[in-house]
C-alpha cells in the first residue's frame, strides 16, 4: 500500500491525515525564546497571537532525520511492504527535504522516496488531495511520484499582504521600500509556483489588488482555496470577487501555518489554485 508522509507547512487537518492515513512530521519555531511545535490548525494561534504582540521575528527548525525515521517506522511498523513516499515544504523556503532524504538512507530495501514539493501552504494541500485521490483510483507508486512530478508546475498560491510590516521583519525587504509602500499604499501580488516566489504585480489599493489576483486564477482550474493567515475578515473581499469576476461561489476557505504565515504576515490573504 502506498503512504504519504508530509510537513506541518501544508496545513492538513488532523482528521484528514488520520482518515486518510498520512503521517504529518512538524517544524518548529522560536519567537522572543519561546518555542512553538507548528502541529496542526490548533495549535497556531498561540504563535500568532504571540507575534502580533512581539517586535521580533522567528526562527525556523526544521525537522531532524530522526523526525521522519521515527514516521517511516510508524507505518512499516504497520505495514511491512508499505510504499511511503515523503513530500516536504519547497528547499527554497527550507532544507527539510535534506532531512528526509537523509531519513530514508536508513531503509535499504524499502520503497521510500522523498521529494521536494516545489510548493507549501494550501499548493502542498492541494498536492496531497490529488496524490490520495489517484492512489484511491489505484495508481501505483511510479505513477504517484511521476504525477508529483506534473503536478507540481500547475499549482499556484497567490497572496497580498495585509501590511509590509512582518515582510520587513524578515529581511524580505527593507524600511524604506516597506515605508513607501505603506504610504502609497501599494500592495505587491506574491505567487509561489514550482519553487520560486516571485511578484507578479504591485497595485495601487488593496481592493484593485484582490481583483486583480482572482483574474490570476488560471482559466482552466480545477480547485480553487482562499486562504488567510491568522485573520479573516478580509476573506469576504475575495468571496465577491471571486463570485463576481469568474463565477466562482462557495469556495474553501483554509487558514495558513506559522511557519509560511510569519513571513507574509497576519492578516494576509491568498488563493490556492490548481
Amino acid at each position: 500500500m502506498i503512504h504519504l508522509i508530509v510537513d506541518s507547512t501544508f496545513g492538513i487537518e488532523e482528521e484528514f491525515a488520520k482518515e486518510k492515513n498520512i503521517e504529518v512530521v512538524s517544524l518548529k519555531l522560536i519567537l522572543d525564546d519561546k518555542h512553538y511545535v507548528e502541529g496542526f490548525e490548533k495549535n497556531w494561534s498561540e504563535f500568532y497571537n504571540d507575534l502580533e504582540l512581539s517586535k521580533g521575528f522567528p526562527t525556523t527548525s526544521q525537522p531532524s532525520p530522526e523526525d521522519f525515521k521515527d514516521a517511516i517506522s510508524k507505518i512499516l511498523d504497520k505495514d511491512g511492504n508499505a510504499e511511503i513516499l515523503i513530500l516536504t515544504i519547497t528547499q527554497s523556503l527550507s532544507g527539510t527535504i535534506h532531512a528526509a532524504t537523509l531519513a530514508t538512507k536508513d531503509f535499504n530495501g524499502k520503497k521510500i522516496v522523498a521529494l521536494d514539493s516545489k510548493t507549501g501552504t494550501a499548493g502542498g494541500r492541494i498536492l496531497v488531495e490529488e496524490l490520495v485521490e489517484l492512489i484511491e483510483n489505484g495508481a501505483t507508486f511510479e505513477e504517484v511520484i511521476e504525477q508529483t512530478k506534473i503536478l507540481q508546475e500547475k499549482i499556484q498560491v497567490d497572496f497580498i499582504p495585509a501590511t509590509m510590516e512582518y515582510l520587513k521583519r524578515g529581511g524580505r525587504i527593507g524600511s524604506l521600500s516597506a515605508t513607501i509602500a505603506s504610504i502609497l499604499k501599494i500592495k505587491p501580488i506574491f505567487r509561489f509556483k514550482n519553487g520560486v516566489v516571485s511578484v507578479v504585480k504591485k497595485v495601487l489599493g488593496f481592493s484593485r489588488a484582490v481583483g486583480d489576483m482572482v483574474m490570476q486564477v488560471p482559466k482552466t482550474f480545477k480547485k480553487v482555496y482562499l486562504l488567510y493567515i491568522h485573520k479573516s475578515e478580509n476573506i469576504e473581499l475575495i468571496k465577491q470577487k471571486l463570485s463576481t469576476l469568474l463565477g466562482i461561489n462557495n469556495p474553501k476557505v483554509l487558514a495558513v501555518g506559522p511557519v509560511f504565515g510569519a513571513h507574509v504576515g497576519v492578516g494576509a490573504v491568498g488563493i490556492a489554485s490548481i
